[in-house]
């Protein structure tokens, strides 16, 4: 269908209606088709000019989430112990939310307000704006996401490097030689590198020159391309040395560094002794690889080296981090065409981009027990059961989860439950009674994104090929839904907290952004542009048409390679004590059909996509353990029962799961699925994250595997 006359935009009204996924970043261009109110196929919008008709399994599914019966519908009320509800109005859920949340921080301060805020609202302008002004409203100095499983080590490293916490990405266009440590883009579609049809760019690449995959799996991405096993938890001497190798050859790019960074000396000197016959020690590549690779990637035109969550969560991430970006940096890749760079951001202007200085934004909000830093203002995982049962001033008494499942998605998370039964009020905005949802005193029920307008707004400036895309909803809200805007502003005047929602219209908003931005600013785009353009609209401006100075926060417009942190983790890394190479290491396994633990009430994607164990043939041959046998999975800190799967896919001494399953909430389907909560056995208390960043150990921690 490409007449756009063809097309609904009354949201529930019969036919076809333009939208697009908002369960990844991609963000792929979908047509739904409506009748009698209820979306009954959701198919690939091939006249997207982003995404052209580019879609994974998941998009589809929305429509099953929407209509599933399991989805709570109505606000509830707990009435007795985890998981026991009663359906209320939404005047006496609110009216009863408002009282008890002020009676809690009238009587144990300010601070001991929490707020916990997942990925599905987040992926949406008007819901990840309304948790932005709710946690303004409520002075919210408690605020925990997923960035410590996920981006604080790269947002730490940027913000220390740069000065900014804009995402740095190649240019897959005019790539000609990429290396891609810890990542798997054919599955994951390319986090925070917005490139929806990434298969096609990276065998263009590929075409062009190579396409090298660091990662202790052959991942899908391996598959395709070129593969280098490394051990994991082990890149950060990888990179090291090959960045010893660069400088120790005299391959840098003197030039830019001279013009453009501070601290190279320090930087160059600090990186002599990590030799590649040493990092092949810890590593498991050889002296030869590595040298090889450092040569080649510093004199390959086009080249750029990028990463993702498997370099993001092991014990050195931060330092990994930094190692990969200096690798671009010093080798002259970073904002060249085919290297690495920001995005061209076509609704943001230079100033907006300067970021916020490292000193102000690091480390602002510390734990007040274990003294863990913060990062870009959210506190470590890790610290969030301390905080709830430690008692003092800024001991958490009332908790929101937006979208959050950390039962499910936080290192012990099954021992949450303890925490949460010392609040005074826990509040749940969400789709499910999940595992953690189960504990709360009220649900309050939100709309699925395919009910509400939306724009991609705050996903342009990592977009590969920048584009934006405004959508009416597919249909009106299910039930008794609301939106989180609605909800919060709501709850937030009844309790005369509600100055900060005053006048806010996301939309406008949107517009005002787009017309001081840079786009807006040489070629006139507007909110109205982007509606009548109902498939979505290229950006017009180049990947480099801008000034790359102008967006470094540091004061001196400099990129600064030298740190107090960069100096004490090299220090770290040097007087480490070994590791047991011989010892099995755990890494999580990204799967297609999932997306953290949200979509498992969808049977199209359940249905096959049981969970297994990935262990190597001779580490199973020597555990007697056969392929489809009962495993447990055990560490110092727990241990699941699971299904082995033997495969040459993952190397020997590590083993794969994904996390996300061992469904225990009121999702019929999900607790029906096999499978365990790997956060029953990952490192689970402070002294356990990277005490730099306050990241998770999730990736390259020991464990042992045992036949049952």
């Amino acid at each position: 269908m490409s007449t756009t006359d063809a097309f609904q935009t009354e949201p529930g009204a019969d036919g076809a209606h333009i939208t697009y996924c908002r369960i990844c970043e991609a963000l792929c261009g979908m047509v739904a088709t409506v009748k009698d109110g209820r979306i009954i196929k959701v198919v690939p919008d091939r006249d997207n000019p982003h995404t052209q008709g580019h879609i994974c399994v998941k998009g589809p599914a929305l429509a099953e989430v929407a209509h599933d019966p399991d989805r709570v519908t109505r606000p509830l009320k707990r009435i007795g112990g985890p998981g026991e509800f009663v359906p209320v109005s939404w005047d006496e859920a609110l009216d009863d939310i408002a009282a008890r949340l002020s009676a809690s921080m009238e009587t144990h301060g300010p601070d001991s307000f929490a707020l916990n805020s997942g990925n599905p609202p987040s992926l949406g302008w008007p819901s990840a704006m309304a948790i932005g002004l709710f946690a303004r409203a409520m002075a919210c100095k408690r605020l925990y996401t997923p960035s410590s499983e996920d981006i604080s080590t790269p947002v730490l490293a940027g913000e220390l490097m740069f000065g900014s916490h804009a995402f740095l990405f190649p240019d897959l266009p005019q790539c000609t030689h990429l290396l891609i440590f810890g990542s798997n883009p054919l599955v994951s579609h390319g986090s925070l590198m917005i490139a929806p049809r990434i298969r096609e760019d990276l065998e263009a690449i590929a075409a062009r020159g190579r396409v090298i995959v660091v990662d202790p799996r052959r991942t899908e991405t391996a598959a395709k391309f070129e593969h280098v096993a490394v051990r994991p938890d082990s890149d950060v001497w990888l990179l090291g040395a090959m960045l010893s190798v660069i400088v120790g050859e005299g391959l840098a790019d003197q030039a830019f560094l001279a013009e453009h960074c501070t601290g190279w000396e320090e930087f160059s000197a600090a990186l002599g002794w990590i030799m590649p016959e040493i990092a092949a020690d810890q590593c498991g590549v050889s002296a030869d690889i590595i040298r090889t690779m450092a040569r080649e990637f510093a004199t390959a035109p086009g080249a750029a080296a990028m990463g993702r969550i498997g370099i993001c969560r092991g014990s050195f991430s931060t330092l990994t981090n930094i190692f990969l970006l200096a690798l671009n940096v010093v080798s002259g890749k970073f904002h060249r065409p085919g290297g690495l760079g920001w995005g061209h951001g076509g609704t943001a202007t230079d100033a907006q981009f300067e970021g916020i200085k490292g000193p102000a934004a690091y480390n602002k909000r510390p734990s007040r027990v274990s003294g863990i830093p913060s990062v870009w203002g959210a506190q470590s995982s890790l610290t969030f059961r301390e905080e709830m049962l430690t008692p003092g001033k800024g001991q958490i008494k009332s908790l929101f989860l937006i979208g959050a499942n950390p039962v499910m998605s936080m290192p012990g998370g099954p021992h949450l439950a303890e925490g949460f039964a010392g609040l005074d009020l826990m509040v749940a905005l969400d789709l499910y009674v999940t595992e953690s949802t189960r504990h709360a005193h009220y649900i309050l029920p939100v709309t699925t994104a395919l009910e509400r307008d939306d724009i991609n707004q705050f996903f342009m400036n990592h977009m590969v090929r920048p584009f934006v895309q405004y959508v009416r909803a597919v249909i009106p809200p299910v039930g008794d839904t609301r939106s989180e805007l609605d909800i919060l502003s709501d709850l937030c005047r009844r309790m005369g907290r509600g100055a900060v929602f005053e006048g806010v219209d996301p939309f406008a908003m949107a517009d005002a952004a787009l017309r001081g931005g840079v786009e807006g600013q040489r070629h006139g785009l507007t909110l109205e542009k982007i509606k009548a353009a109902r498939h979505g609209m290229m950006i017009e401006g180049g990947r480099w048409d801008f000034d790359f100075c102008k967006r470094i926060g540091h004061a001196d417009r400099k990129i600064h390679l030298w740190s107090d942190v960069a100096a004490a983790e090299i220090d770290r890394l040097r007087t480490a004590p070994p590791r047991d190479v011989g010892a099995l290491r755990f890494v999580n396994e990204r799967r297609l059909r999932s997306i953290n633990s949200w979509m498992h009430n969808v049977s199209r994607l359940v249905r096959s996509d049981e969970p297994r164990l990935l262990i190597h043939p001779e580490d199973a041959q020597s555990r007697n353990i056969v392929d489809g046998g009962p495993v447990t999975l055990q560490s110092q800190w727990g241990s699941i029962d699971v299904t082995a799967r033997v495969t040459d896919a993952i190397r020997p001494g590590a083993v794969a799961y994904p996390h996300g399953w061992g469904h225990r909430g009121g999702w019929e389907l999900a607790n029906g699925q096999p499978g365990g909560n790997i956060n029953a056995i990952t490192p689970a208390t402070p002294d356990m994250a990277e005490q730099v960043s306050g990241m998770s150990y999730l990736e390259g921690f020991d464990v042992e595997v045992r036949a049952r």
